[in-house]
């Protein structure tokens, strides 16, 4: 499939917001990566610069009540404030369906927090296959794992979320409802089992990613991962409009 094409406005906003990074005011001024609109595209294609940091972050357990959500080894884990905020309606709907236990492992990644995942991600597969190159090892990594500066996590609106003290996510309750219902309060599921030609990574059933529910609602309606979505408005501008919904079938964020 080719690779889908951003409009030369996309593209300048981009180019905008790396420029903010890499010619940070005296004061480090930070970027609102919501204030574009259209959701920003992250990956292979379009990383951030090194001194990409968005602006609004909060603390995670500042925001959602422990009684919602863990937050894994009680770290501290941040994300940006409209996100969070975003986050804390879902869950409260979730429990309200009778779904709880939920955690949050990660959200918010600096650049250097993201190399330090890929050396981990490398080390393991070298340890688990020694006779393997440090480039092998890297190669099967990248599978799974963004290079720094090309991670969604850098953007302070992706969470990764799973159920406390198991290994998979995949077909518990939990899963079955955030991917049944996440859309309408702005998330999408962001790397899909039938997206993996197009996104460039393997399913995650754990990672969402906050767009506004103007954009998360099309994107399902539609089966469209980001990429594919970025594209049909830049093929048909008017194709989707937040009109298009209707206000009494917008949840309350």
């Amino acid at each position: 499939m080719r690779k889908p094409a951003l409009s030369v406005f996309l593209a300048a906003c981009l180019a905008v917001l790396s420029l903010l990074c890499v010619f940070p005011s005296a004061a480090e001024e930070t970027v609102d990566v919501l204030s574009s609109p259209l959701p920003l595209l992250v990956n292979k294609d379009y990383p951030v610069s090194d001194d990409f940091v968005p602006a609004d972050l909060v603390l995670l357990s500042d925001v959602l009540d422990s009684s919602l959500v863990r937050i894994k080894g009680n770290r501290k884990i941040y994300a940006v404030r409209a996100a969070a905020e975003a986050l804390e309606t879902m869950l409260e709907a979730a429990r309200d369906d009778g779904i709880r236990n939920w955690q949050i492992s990660t959200a918010y990644r600096s650049i250097a927090d993201q190399q330090k995942v890929m050396n981990n991600r490398i080390n393991y597969y070298r340890k688990k296959n020694p006779s393997w190159s440090k480039s092998r090892a890297k190669s099967a990594a990248l599978r799974s794992v963004a290079e720094p500066g090309c991670s969604e996590h850098h953007l302070g609106l992706a969470f990764d979320i799973n159920v406390p003290n198991t290994s998979a996510f995949k077909g518990t309750k939990q899963c079955k409802w955030l991917h049944e219902h996440c859309w309408d309060y702005g998330f999408i599921v962001r790397y899909q089992e039938d997206k993996t030609a197009i996104t460039g990574f393997t399913a995650e059933e754990w990672h969402i990613r906050y767009v506004g529910v103007e954009h998360s609602v099309p994107m399902r309606d539609n089966n469209f991962c980001l990429e594919e979505y970025l594209e049909s408005v830049e093929a048909e501008p008017g194709f989707l409009l937040v009109e298009e919904i209707p206000a009494d079938e917008l949840p309350v964020l």
